[in-house]
């Protein structure tokens, strides 16, 4: 059962953050591996939430996949107290 509900909750994360992504046509979240190796979905999640913090267009077109994580990582921890636990290489 334990194995069950994991699935459900992440299906149910999963939606979540695709729902908060769908409006960033770059993003297309499928996964929690592969679908935010280049930093978008990171980025597109804090974005839909706090837009006031950067420039989508700025970070989705200017940047490599690890300054997008990096830059997604710091704005995590600056703005919203979320301790970097990851090391974006």
């Amino acid at each position: 059962m334990a194995g069950l509900q994991q699935t459900n909750s992440e299906k149910i994360l999963l939606s979540w953050v695709r729902q908060s992504t769908h409006n960033y046509p770059q993003v297309n979240v499928i996964n929690f591996t592969s679908s935010w190796s280049d930093g978008l979905a990171f980025n597109a999640l804090l974005h839909s939430h706090r837009p006031d913090l950067f420039d989508w267009n700025a970070v989705a077109s200017q940047h490599s996949p690890v300054q997008r994580l990096d830059h997604a990582f710091n704005i995590a921890r600056q703005h919203l107290g979320i301790e970097k636990l990851l090391d974006p290489e």
